[in-house]
């Protein structure tokens, strides 16, 4: 019964703890979250930028990557700078 307990008491606290991780990770790396306006034009951009078309490729692929780095990350960037950020 004793070990049944430790093993339920080391559980709950390495769940602590990776959530603790986490929340250390994103403060360390400049804030735990990007403004209620940045998110909003981040939405906005999203929106604007469904309308281009994919190519047909599975999502990994070196021409799926190639359109992310020569189309659709400009056009985001782009974007964004447009609204501000």
């Amino acid at each position: 019964m004793k070990r049944k307990i430790n093993i339920l008491l080391i559980s709950i606290f390495c769940v602590g703890l990776s959530g603790c991780y986490e929340k250390g990770v994103r403060f360390w790396n400049g804030g735990p979250y990007i403004s209620k306006a940045e998110h909003k034009a981040h939405e906005e951009c999203f929106k604007e930028l469904e309308s281009i078309k994919e190519p047909k490729a599975y999502i990994g692929s070196k021409e799926m990557q190639d359109w992310l780095n020569k189309v659709y990350g400009p056009a985001e960037r782009e974007c964004m700078k447009r609204k501000g950020f």
